[in-house]
């Protein structure tokens, strides 16, 4: 994921955005002087009347200093997008893609086809958390879920 100028991109990670989040950031540090990066959230702007015109104006933005041609935008939990908003990106990834460039981070695999079809698609690895149980522990709720309520509860009905 070091090549430069970098591509569209999906970043496929299902049910997780950790390992995304560190790509995107390592490859924020090491190419930072070349670049502009800019973040939305999809989860919180997702429709055709706020993401649009956000990404139009974006598009339309020019880079911060002069020696900066390309500017790159990542777009988390990009399957929030309806379907209008997927559409005009779609377009946007046509027409004025030379110098904006736009990643998308994925958890399910909902993006339209001809979006994926522009884009380079990574599978993230998967982040694996193993839990530590500290102090006792018990599975009867488990076992018997109505014998460990009247447990609780101190019915003896």
């Amino acid at each position: 994921m070091t090549s430069f100028p970098p591509p569209h991109r999906i970043l496929y990670e299902a049910l997780n955005d950790r390992s995304s989040r560190d790509e995107w950031r390592r490859y924020v540090n090491a190419n930072k002087h070349r670049c502009d990066f800019e973040e939305v959230d999809a989860a919180q702007m997702n429709s055709i009347d706020d993401f649009a015109p956000w990404v139009a104006q974006w598009m339309s933005f020019t880079p911060s200093q002069a020696h900066i041609r390309i500017r790159v935008l990542v777009v988390w939990h990009a399957h929030f997008l309806t379907a209008a908003c997927q559409q005009m990106l779609r377009r946007s990834l046509e027409q004025r893609s030379f110098r904006c460039r736009i990643w998308f981070h994925i958890e399910e695999p909902t993006l339209q086809p001809a979006i994926v079809s522009r884009c380079i698609v990574t599978k993230m690895p998967v982040y694996t958390h193993i839990p530590e149980v500290r102090g006792e522990f018990s599975t009867q709720l488990w076992d018997d879920p109505h014998a460990y309520e009247k447990g609780i509860l101190g019915d003896e009905a």
